[in-house]
């Protein structure tokens, strides 16, 4: 477990389990004991995500023939380097991909310098966390066009380097800067868009790899599955954010004027460590609106 807690510091916490199936093989009595393992796993996840991700997993959804889990979750909380003013909050348009808009409280403030810069197609824009030691910061990647979301991804996806390229922007005085607030959380099967992809965990496919940790029969099903939860909140204090994750069985071409940033259309994010240039969180929001 890692934590990084002082006063205003920023903190994050970083957990790893590892849960096995010690009844080779399984026995017809197995549901009572995979509701057991889902307790466990729901309260390791509740605990690891401070409480910010509950029932992680449902009930009966570890099948007989998942033989072990892999566990990951991950806390993040950080007060703003320069608070939003929460009186100068207010409601503004958001423009959805299908035409469509949506009204949502929207953040600014009065002092307008801020780390921004444009590019092709897109601007940045770096929010550093209050800290006197590790810094971390959340970079907004908003396209011009208000349906340039999926250009963007494609754009930054495809270039290996793409985080490293576009974030380190310099101090801009903007003429008009509005980033809405945020909270939502999502869930998914990771294994199946890995696998739509072309992608997979090899080690979880070979239960040979674990031999040095448990004794695995000969012939004993091997199931792969991967499964994210993730919330995020984000207001004018700072951001909260947490994910929990389970394994079971080119050159940026810079242009000169960034004057505003008006995250008013579908955007993306992601939450960085500036010294290692690790990348913690990242995703995209779509619809600030809905709260889930």
């Amino acid at each position: 477990m890692m934590a990084l807690a002082t006063g205003d510091e920023p903190v994050l916490c970083l957990v790893n389990g590892a849960l096995f199936d010690q009844r080779f093989p399984p026995k017809p009595s197995y549901k009572e004991d995979g509701d057991k393992a889902v307790r466990q796993i729901n309260k390791w996840a509740e605990a690891a995500s401070r409480g910010l991700i509950r029932n992680f997993l449902q009930w009966g959804s570890l099948s007989r023939d998942i033989a072990l889990v892999l566990a990951n979750g991950l806390y993040f909380k950080g007060n703003w380097k320069q608070k939003f003013d929460a009186k100068l909050t207010e409601k503004r348009t958001f423009y959805l991909l299908n035409g469509e808009t949506v009204s949502v409280p929207f953040m600014t403030s009065r002092n307008s310098d801020r780390l921004c810069e444009s590019f092709d197609g897109f601007k940045v824009l770096q929010m550093p966390y209050l800290s006197n030691n590790k810094q971390f910061s959340m970079y907004f990647f908003l396209p011009d066009e208000r349906d340039g979301l999926q250009n963007l991804l494609e754009k930054l996806v495809c270039d290996s380097g793409y985080w490293h390229q576009y974030s380190r922007p310099s101090k801009k005085s903007l003429d008009e800067f509005w980033i809405p607030k945020l909270k939502f959380s999502y869930d998914f099967d990771v294994s199946l868009t890995m696998k739509a992809m072309g992608m997979s965990f090899p080690f979880m496919e070979n239960p040979k790899d674990f031999a040095e940790m448990v004794e695995i029969p000969e012939g004993l099903p091997f199931v792969s599955k991967t499964i994210q939860k993730a919330f995020i909140e984000v207001d004018e204090k700072g951001t909260v954010a947490a994910t929990f994750t389970m394994y079971g069985g080119g050159e940026g071409c810079c242009l000169p004027e960034c004057s505003s940033f008006v995250a008013d259309h579908p955007f993306m994010f992601m939450i960085m460590e500036e010294g290692s240039r690790f990348v913690i969180f990242t995703g995209a929001v779509l619809d600030p609106s809905k709260v889930n």
